[in-house]
């Protein structure tokens, strides 16, 4: 086996070149960081034994002299996956390219936890219209004893009711809140600044935004009042966890690996503060309703946010840090233009 050059050596991709029987001819610095270094030591190393799912693929691309892709194939002796793609040389060469999908593997099992979260978030909407009748009636009760009552006290207890019927009710509305979306053409900067501001004068300036937005992010197709939701949710939630600073930011994730055709990029917006941070045993329970990290929380906010990111096709995240809080919302990057060719095809 040869070493490979300094060229191919700079690649994050694993290069192989395997020949008769199978053997490893030479392979670059990634393939021997994924196959794991020790291993490709000796010489007549066959890729086979290191990767045995690939046997009968080599064995087919020799034979038929092409190429050939492999999704998420299992890597033994480092337990990483990766894409697998297979071209003939020649009659006894074959050329194996890996491609780490690690970072795919683990947005996909997030959207994945996200959606079965959303199902519970559906059956808790179910339940808050089937609550609504029976808290009418209490509520309506509760008028009809301040109406009669002729003692202070039973007026003000039966008050009492009202009021928490009318909290309840507002909370189960605002979860169960099935809207349309209408999307039009949106700029994200503005809206998140806008966003941000409004939360800024309600600190009365007590609160320092940072923006590092990407220029190169155009107009995209999305409901503006509930992005503003969304991001109203999590930069008040910044503010009323004590932070004295919020850090904003935009970026294009090119081919990226939670958005779905006609999208193949995704635009990542970042919200970091330096507040005192959510509970580690909350992490995993984040958006589920009636979670909250807060004492007077209703535990709605980030439930609702991460509805809204996934009806536009998006995904919310919680990065654990060292300090603060960090969210992670990615939206599929759909413009205009590519909106109205999706609508005509």
């Amino acid at each position: 086996m040869t070493d490979s050059t300094p060229h191919t050596d700079q690649l994050t991709t694993g290069l192989i070149s395997v020949g008769a029987d199978d053997q490893i001819l030479w392979c670059n610095q990634a393939a021997r960081n994924l196959l794991v270094l020790g291993i490709l030591s000796g010489p007549n190393v066959s890729l086979t034994n290191l990767i045995p799912a690939l046997e009968n693929r080599l064995t087919s691309v020799r034979m038929n002299q092409q190429s050939i892709q492999i999704s998420e194939v299992l890597l033994p002796h480092s337990q990483l996956s990766v894409d697998v793609s297979l071209t003939a040389l020649d009659d006894e060469t074959v050329l194996c390219e890996l491609y780490p999908i690690t970072e795919r593997i683990r947005q996909r099992q997030y959207a994945e936890r996200a959606d079965r979260q959303q199902a519970i978030a559906q059956m808790a909407r179910h339940l808050a219209h089937e609550l609504r009748n029976p808290l009418a009636g209490v509520k309506a009760g509760a008028q009809l004893i301040t109406h009669q009552a002729t003692e202070s006290s039973i007026q003000r207890h039966a008050d009492m009711i009202e009021r928490g019927v009318d909290r309840i009710t507002t909370l189960l509305e605002r979860f169960a809140d099935n809207q349309t979306h209408h999307k039009t053409e949106i700029n994200l900067h503005q809206l998140l600044t806008e966003t941000a501001e409004l939360v800024v004068a309600e600190r009365r300036g007590e609160l320092r935004i940072e923006a590092d937005f990407d220029p190169s992010i155009p107009l995209v197709m999305a409901d503006g009042d509930q992005l503003n939701q969304l991001f109203l949710n999590l930069i008040r939630n910044s503010s009323q966890a004590d932070a004295t600073s919020i850090q904003l930011s935009t970026r294009i994730e090119h081919m990226s690996p939670i958005v779905d055709p006609p999208a193949k990029h995704a635009i990542r917006i970042g919200i970091k503060d330096n507040g005192i941070g959510i509970p580690t045993h909350l992490h995993d329970r984040l958006f589920l309703p009636m979670v909250s990290g807060k004492d007077q929380g209703s535990g709605f906010g980030l439930a609702i946010a991460q509805q809204i990111a996934r009806a536009h096709e998006g995904l919310l995240e919680y990065q654990p840090c060292q300090e603060g809080a960090s969210f992670v919302l990615r939206l599929p990057l759909i413009t205009a233009t590519e909106a109205s060719d999706v609508a005509i095809q």
